[in-house]
């Protein structure tokens, strides 16, 4: 089967957050599985860095923004485990630092650069060459391909070039990883889809007076998935589809949650090569020297100061996020002070996001520099390290469409403490204190009280170290490789 996958992120090209692991992940587990993939990105700037073997291939499409024509060269480069990659390239749009805001605000022209690419996607269809079965496109950057795609189709437009319309009927496919971002412009930005009106309205691209481009591809896609059965659910309901419930609703028999994999050949402590030294179930040895390790690097005092003669070790735990409201940030700032003060822990803190954010955090680091570090980045090296040295995982996410981190810290054997919601609910078993049994501790209410209690329960454990040893020995025998995941996403294109 020929799979083209349209996103704007793909570890290691271009990334934010979980959106391009699980692109760069998927598109090879299913490369594996013998299917032809190709990925198409924009060349963002980080391009140049992680992929300078990518060539221009001698095809530039013109496509039309509204008034103007714009025009894109087209970059190819083949990974070792053969997943073939294009570039679009518009430095106009996409030779930034950042890839979808100034880091204070969304950059003001983002319906222009994303129309811009998905309508380069659906181009790129046109070409014998580059012809699928079927587009897998993520979120709302390129959730108006299947809306391009039906229009192209239906109306046997030649475009700049090489194919009749009936070419353009493809199945499509979008994946929703999270719904709260939806690609919301004025309407004033409608004409640079060159649709008709009849596109604008309440069934199509229409929201309240803006274009909503994450509605349409929800509206004309083929299937649509999201990252975990929980989450498929929430988003159908008034408090978890910010707006869209009813129109994901209307596609309920096409929906389906298949839950995100982890790419075991960088995510693995026994053969990390960011870790000081490896370990795993049978030899746990290494997670105390990656503990020694990450405590040094980040100046943290890992000792219990009022045991210290005993040589007891304060827990350590970490946080690796995008620094926004949906990751439960504030709960955790929130938190802090009791954490620290009373149950005695030791934070280690990676991320980068909203402004506020950062400064909450960055304040609690310096009113407590040698029990919480933050480190205010993108940083691949340290999350790794975090996830090898810290003891304990906090993710108390508002809402989680699945998460990686947390399936990230269940290899690692560093003990998640999630709030039940989404795909956080999906893939961590509450631990049971009368059977042993469960990968990790949860809590329910969004408030620090309650991460804060949940925090205490994993702490008690701490202290008692064949059952937190036994603990861990569960979490690092989940298994959420991608080849699961790869054969749902398989099975549902072979249903189109």
């Amino acid at each position: 089967m020929k799979i083209l996958f349209a996103a704007s992120e793909m570890t290691p090209y271009a990334k934010t957050g979980g959106l391009g692991d699980v692109v760069g992940a998927l598109s090879s587990a299913l490369r594996e599985r013998g299917h032809e993939v190709t990925c198409c990105l924009p060349y963002h700037r980080s391009v140049a860095e992680t992929a300078p073997e990518a060539k221009r291939i001698g095809l530039t499409l013109s496509i039309p923004l509204g008034s103007r024509a714009v025009t894109g060269d087209v970059l190819e480069w083949t990974q070792p485990d053969g997943v073939r990659v294009l570039f679009i390239r518009r430095d106009e749009f996409f030779d930034r630092s950042e890839l979808y805001s100034t880091g204070v605000r969304d950059y003001e022209d983002n319906a222009e650069r994303y129309l811009f690419f998905s309508k380069a996607v659906v181009e790129l269809m046109g070409y014998p060459q580059f012809r699928p079965d079927v587009v897998h496109c993520h979120d709302w950057q390129t959730a108006f391909v299947p809306v391009q795609a039906r229009y192209r189709a239906r109306t046997h437009s030649t475009g700049s070039g090489q194919a009749r319309g009936a070419e353009f009927a493809v199945k499509t496919v979008l994946t929703i990883h999270n719904i709260a971002y939806q690609g919301m412009f004025w309407s004033l930005d409608f004409p640079l889809t060159n649709l008709p009106g009849g596109f604008f309205t309440p069934d199509t691209l229409e929201f309240y007076g803006q274009m909503n481009l994450l509605k349409g591809g929800i509206v004309f896609a083929d299937r649509i998935t999201t990252v975990s059965p929980t989450y498929a659910e929430e988003i159908q309901t008034t408090e978890g589809g910010f707006g869209l419930d009813t129109v994901i609703a209307t596609r309920g028999a096409n929906l389906q949650g298949i839950i995100n994999g982890v790419d075991y050949s960088r995510w693995n402590p026994e053969t990390d090569p960011h870790l000081r030294q490896p370990y795993g179930p049978e030899d746990l040895s290494g997670k105390r020297a990656c503990r020694a390790d990450l405590l040094k690097k980040l100046r943290l005092d890992g000792f219990d100061k009022l045991t210290a003669g005993a040589g007891a070790t304060r827990p350590v735990a970490g946080f690796v996020s995008r620094l926004t409201a949906q990751k439960g940030v504030e709960i955790l700032a929130g938190a802090l002070e009791e954490l620290v003060e009373e149950a005695g822990l030791t934070v280690a803190i990676l991320g980068k996001g909203e402004r506020q954010y950062e400064e909450m955090l960055t304040a609690a680091a310096k009113r407590y520099p040698r029990q919480v570090a933050v480190r205010i980045a993108h940083d691949e090296e340290l999350a790794h390290q975090i996830q090898g040295g810290a003891d304990m995982l906090l993710i108390p996410s508002h809402y989680e469409p699945c998460g990686l981190t947390q399936l990230y810290a269940l290899k690692y054997g560093t003990i998640p403490v999630v709030r039940a919601t989404g795909g956080l609910d999906d893939t961590v078993k509450a631990y049971d204190p009368r059977t042993g049994r469960g990968t990790g501790f949860k809590f329910a209410p969004y408030t620090s009280a309650a991460l804060v209690e949940a925090v205490q329960q994993a702490i008690l454990l701490h202290k008692q170290p064949k059952k937190w040893q036994k603990l861990m020995g569960h979490a690092m025998a989940c298994d959420f490789s991608w080849q699961a995941s790869a054969l749902e996403y398989e099975k549902l294109y072979a249903a189109l």
